[in-house]
C-alpha cells in the first residue's frame, strides 16, 4: 500500500428526467365512495376505526387453529 488508502468518491448529478414513479394519489379513485367517506372522517374517529381493525386482526390470529396448536405443543 502506498500510504494513501482513501477511496475515490465519484458523484454525478441526478438525471434530468426521472422515470415516472407511481404515487399513492395516482392509485386513488377520487370518485370512490369509500375513499370519500374515509377522507371526510374526523381524525379521532379514523384512529378509533384503525384500532378496531387492528384488534380484529389480532383476535383472528389468536383464534386461528395454528396458534392453538402451537400453544398446546
Amino acid at each position: 500500500m502506498n500510504g494513501d488508502s482513501r477511496a475515490a468518491v465519484v458523484t454525478s448529478p441526478p438525471p434530468t428526467t426521472a422515470p415516472h414513479k407511481e404515487r399513492y394519489f395516482d392509485r386513488v379513485d377520487e370518485n370512490n365512495p369509500e375513499y370519500l367517506r374515509e377522507r371526510n372522517m374526523a381524525p379521532d374517529l379514523r384512529q378509533d376505526f384503525n384500532m378496531m381493525e387492528q384488534k380484529k386482526r389480532v383476535s383472528m390470529i389468536l383464534q386461528s387453529p395454528m396458534v392453538w396448536y402451537s400453544w398446546r405443543c
